[in-house]
């Protein structure tokens, strides 16, 4: 019974490891890109590029908490303390 426990930790401590291990996918049955896949490669890029090209820039900065936040004090003054009594 010790031996199946102690086993069953073996298999539990090795399984996360087993999956992280990637596969051959570069081996000896990777498949080559012909010149036809390339090209429509490039199609696909320039595409996606044409694309971002067209996104207008954003002209300022949102800020979605600033009607919550007070005002900032203005840095050329100085806040004046409270004499004391």
């Amino acid at each position: 019974m010790k031996n199946f426990v102690t086993a069953m930790m073996v298999v539990a401590i090795a399984t996360p490891a087993y999956a992280q291990m990637s596969p051959n996918l570069a081996g000896p049955g990777a498949k080559l890109k012909t010149d036809v896949d390339v090209q429509q490669e490039q199609e696909r890029e320039s595409g996606f590029k044409s694309g971002l090209s067209k996104i207008p820039d954003s002209k300022a900065k949102v800020d979605p908490w600033g009607n919550v936040r007070s005002a900032p004090a203005p840095s050329n003054q100085t806040q004046a303390r409270p004499a004391p009594k």
